[in-house]
């Protein structure tokens, strides 16, 4: 028997790492493309991929909050991501291959991002795809403008003893770790149904969340002034499929491994 042949699109990313490094676990072989790796999803022809048997759609415009919420950045993640949406589901109507959208929570007519998310949603509903909508997916990835909230509070403890908050901390998220996230994308691809939250339906203000990787580091936390984008509403389908091995208080103690082997570095 030959071994199932997946396609990742975004395969370098910190989601993506991990799935390929999953779906090889399973014996399966493995095609990453990714723009870190140096093939362009807004433009490069797909063809020769033509014989996988499941397109994992992961690529995307995306970071942390600070990078979506910088108006300087609003014309590229619409550009990016149309692009890429054009190039890759043209592609996915033209060889019928069998395949999974990661959308997000955030997916919503009320921001830049969101946009482009639930352009994606709809063109995988006309051409009979699945989508998964992740929830904040967490871990170790390195710091920069596109990185994510864990990443910059365990890194900012670690180096200054302070966590400094973008806002009031009010508003609310879920967390999933980013091994628990491809165990359950994984087992997403043999469910019935077209539609997936993926989280475990617990909730965390960043404010909450801050104090926690303070206490473990013996950091400070201050609260930033304006008000936080909050999307607060229940995960609606299949919650509870899923299973996790990592709670958030786990998980965070594995960034931080992380983090201080980092800094050595």
């Amino acid at each position: 028997m030959s071994k199932i042949k997946n396609l990742v699109l975004g395969g370098s990313g910190m989601i993506g790492t991990h799935l390929c490094e999953y779906l090889r676990s399973k014996g399966e072989e493995v095609i990453s493309l990714d723009l870190l790796d140096g093939f362009d999803l807004r433009k490069d022809n797909l063809d020769r991929y033509k014989d996988v048997d499941f397109v994992w759609f992961l690529a995307w415009e995306v970071g942390g909050s600070k990078f979506l919420n910088d108006k300087d950045n609003f014309i590229s993640i619409i550009k990016n991501n149309t692009q890429i949406c054009s190039n890759v589901f043209q592609f996915l109507e033209d060889t019928k291959i069998p395949f999974l959208f990661a959308s997000t929570q955030l997916a919503a007519p009320d921001n830049v991002y969101g946009v482009t998310k639930l352009l994606g949603e709809n063109w995988t509903k006309a051409l009979g795809g699945k989508i998964v909508r992740f929830w904040n997916v967490y871990g170790w990835e390195d710091p920069g403008e596109r990185s994510h909230v864990i990443t910059d509070m365990v890194l900012n403890a670690l180096k200054n003893k302070h966590i400094q908050l973008m806002t009031n901390g009010e508003e609310e998220r879920q967390f999933i770790y980013a091994e628990d996230c491809v165990r359950n994308l994984y087992k997403i691809k043999s469910l019935k149904g077209a539609e997936f939250d993926l989280s475990d339906g617990q909730w965390i203000s960043i404010k909450d969340l801050g104090q926690l990787i303070a206490e473990k580091l013996d950091a400070r936390v201050s609260i930033g002034s304006v008000k936080g984008y909050n999307n607060r509403m229940d995960p609606k389908h299949n919650v509870d499929q899923f299973e996790f091995e990592f709670t958030l208080s786990k998980g965070i103690d594995r960034v931080i491994d992380y983090g201080k082997k980092f800094l050595t570095r």
